[in-house]
């Protein structure tokens, strides 16, 4: 065997997973979505759960879907703050998280349980930020650019980062 592929075999190894894996999962995902007419139930299910919080706190929401069932539109006290869309719901990042979880396998068991774990961290870290980020539109729109596109992007990348090194970790401590 080429002594590059062999000093290379685990890296290899991992990609081979990873890619594999991420391409699979987001094709299921995208045949999940053109399945679906109009938003699909996951993207409808991060509406109304955060809406449920944004009421609970104290910021009366209500929604609207779009005519063109591309988003749903939240509306805080009346006025329009932001829209909900499919790319809203997180499963791309799910999908990018889970795919580097089976890359890294250990054990089925505890590979499966940390990666259900991180699902639901994830899915209702993203909940959390979607309300966070609504609350802030509601009160500085001006600042709509940034919070969006930069600062709650980075919100969500960061707990995934953060999943992906306490697995790391935990796979390095079963080596030792």
């Amino acid at each position: 065997m080429n002594p590059l592929i062999t000093k290379n075999k685990p890296v290899i190894k991992f990609l081979a997973i990873f890619l594999f894996s991420y391409v699979l999962l987001s094709l299921l995902y995208y045949l999940f979505l053109n399945s679906t007419n109009g938003l699909d139930f996951l993207t409808e299910s991060v509406s109304k759960q955060t809406i449920n919080l944004l009421n609970l706190i104290g910021y009366e929401t209500n929604s609207i879907t779009n005519s063109t069932n591309d988003f749903i539109n939240l509306y805080v006290r009346g006025k329009n703050i932001a829209g909900i869309s499919e790319g809203c719901n997180a499963i791309s990042i799910m999908i990018l998280f889970i795919a580097f979880i089976f890359s890294f396998t250990k054990k089925i068991k505890s590979t499966i349980l940390f990666a259900l774990l991180g699902l639901v961290i994830i899915h209702v870290i993203n909940i959390v930020r979607i309300v966070i980020l609504v609350v802030c539109l509601f009160h500085y729109p001006e600042y709509s650019e940034p919070l969006h596109n930069y600062i709650f992007p980075a919100m969500i990348y960061g707990v995934v980062f953060i999943l992906w090194m306490i697995w790391v970790n935990s796979f390095q401590k079963i080596k030792k």
